[in-house]
């Protein structure tokens, strides 16, 4: 099963992101979601997913700065 992280830091975003990925890609397990780019890099290094779905414009570290 593929494994994603959703870093989104407007919580309306995140769950419409969220919901549509359910739909196009009901076997991804979202396996961590982070509000800033900071959190993403941690999570990122715990959870090791497949795919990441990064906000560009996030506080702390952008999500090019993440990727």
């Amino acid at each position: 099963m593929p494994t994603a992280l959703i870093a989104e830091d407007e919580p309306m975003l995140k769950a419409q992101l969220k919901a549509r990925l359910a739909e196009a890609w009901p076997e991804l397990a979202i396996v961590a979601e982070a509000e800033n780019g900071e959190e993403a890099v941690m999570l990122a290094r715990e959870e090791q997913p497949d795919v990441a779905f990064l906000d560009i414009r996030m506080p702390l570290l952008t999500g090019l700065d993440v990727a």
